[in-house]
């Protein structure tokens, strides 16, 4: 029997009558798997085409350039702009005059092993190559990723320089640069740049430039922390006033911000934080920057709302802990609202019961800002534009401590190791290093 015949028959009246596997193909999905299967039938006579086109061009100049075209992949048939083989070749140092830069030993915190961090001083390069610029940085955080041991280890060989956030001035711009002028403010772009130094020398393309007067220098350092708080809640759970959202790590930078965007826009800001002595301090502060309930994060987090008549559950979870803490976060969910993942201070991944998947329909995803930014360029300024006025209009506030990198960062380190702190530690540079006489440090050096 043919496929057709196996497909469909007539009943004793000669009318035409489906089987059944038609019938599913027509309701599934609205006719589209039945479409899908004709399109899979005719890919498969026009693979057969091809492959007789293949046979009687094999050895022809074109077939093997198309086949050339194909494997470069995705992208075989892009043009090819001067940016685009700048970033791939570089250019001859040659061919451009290269910017010559002072002599000078800025400080820099090393990190030499998963514990050690150390400051020191070295010599800036001798002169910026092509789309680089030189930037002095102004203002630094001190992260939780900065300083957890296990980050460290899986970050890069040593030694390095530590940080990965910060606000820096352009001191002075190589050739190539189109962009960037001196005195603009600006802030990495990149992973792991290495911020917690005085002075640096960056390329242009792994910055982003900011409006001098968007918000203070302080504030302009944890831009990325606002930035995720925002996207977390604008992207995720399909929000609408009312609705509650639960987050772990609620004294954070990010918690911060996340709680005061959900007073803002009238949703139910659930703040869970470790246990620790001031814990009715703690939970006072959370709810006097909007909160509307402070959990310890410990037994049930459902429970704990069910016995303060939060009657319809979170219907979206923002995890920065992992291991158990992710897990109760998901616990507490609506059926089928996302938990988001965007950092992990334990260093744990959460394994999350079976139940969770089918009885609860959990979903569970990843954010990151840096992957937010390349896919989305052109709503990059707006979104720090917003963000600056509320902080200028005191809609967010960030409780922060600063110290001085090259004097005091021994302090500072302490600071953020303190597990019950609520304050971001930040490293102002006010000292940006030493200039030195290369012609006599030989001269010292062979005496």
């Amino acid at each position: 029997m043919s496929d057709d015949a196996k497909r469909a028959s007539y009943d004793e009246t000669g009318t035409f009558e489906k089987s059944v596997e038609e019938e599913l193909l027509d309701a599934f999905g609205g006719g589209v798997f039945r479409d899908k299967l004709k399109e899979e039938e005719a890919r498969k006579e026009s693979l057969a085409e091809a492959l007789v086109k293949t046979e009687k061009e094999k050895g022809s100049h074109s077939a093997g350039f198309d086949a050339w075209l194909r494997a470069r992949g995705p992208d075989g048939n892009k043009t090819l702009g001067v940016e685009d083989m700048i970033d791939r070749f570089g250019v001859n140092k040659g061919s451009y005059e290269e910017v010559t830069l002072p002599k000078v030993r800025a400080y820099q915190a090393n990190v030499t092993g998963p514990n050690a961090i150390e400051m020191g001083s070295e010599a800036i390069p001798a002169s910026l190559e092509w789309g680089e610029v030189l930037v002095n940085v102004r203002v630094t955080p001190i992260n939780p990723a900065d300083i957890d041991a296990k980050n460290l280890v899986a970050r890069s060989k040593f030694p390095f320089v530590a940080g990965s956030d910060g606000l820096a001035t352009v001191v002075k711009v190589g050739e190539g640069v189109k962009n960037l002028n001196e005195g603009d403010w600006v802030i990495p772009y990149a992973a792991d740049m290495g911020t917690w130094r005085s002075l640096a020398v960056w390329k242009e393309k792994h910055l982003i430039k900011l409006p001098q007067d968007i918000v203070s220098m302080e504030y302009a350092a944890m831009m990325r922390e606002m930035c995720v708080a925002y996207r977390l809640l604008e992207d995720f759970g399909n929000l609408k006033p009312g609705d509650a959202v639960v987050l772990n790590a609620a004294t954070s930078t990010v918690g911060q911000c996340v709680v005061q965007l959900c007073a803002m826009l009238k949703l139910r800001a659930v703040a869970v934080v470790r246990d620790r002595k001031d814990f009715d301090k703690t939970s006072d502060w959370l709810k006097s920057l909007g909160a509307s309930e402070v959990l310890k994060d410990e037994g049930s987090i459902t429970h704990e709302l069910s016995q303060r008549n939060l009657f319809a559950k979170p219907r979206l979870a923002l995890d920065a802990v992992g291991g158990a803490s992710a897990v109760r976060l998901a616990e507490s969910l609506q059926p089928g609202c996302p938990l988001i993942v965007y950092g992990n201070m334990s260093g744990r991944a959460a394994t999350f019961p079976w139940s969770a998947w089918t009885e609860s329909a959990l979903i569970v995803r990843g954010f990151s800002l840096r992957q937010w930014m390349t896919d989305n360029k052109k709503k990059v300024p707006k979104m720090m534009e917003t963000l600056g006025k509320l902080a200028r209009a005191d809609k967010i506030v960030i409780q922060y401590t600063d110290y001085e990198l090259s004097s005091e960062f021994e302090e500072a380190l302490d600071h953020a190791r303190e597990d019950d702190r609520c304050t971001k530690v930040l490293l102002r540079v006010n000292d940006i290093g030493t200039t030195y006489d290369s012609a006599a440090d030989a001269r010292a050096a062979a005496a």
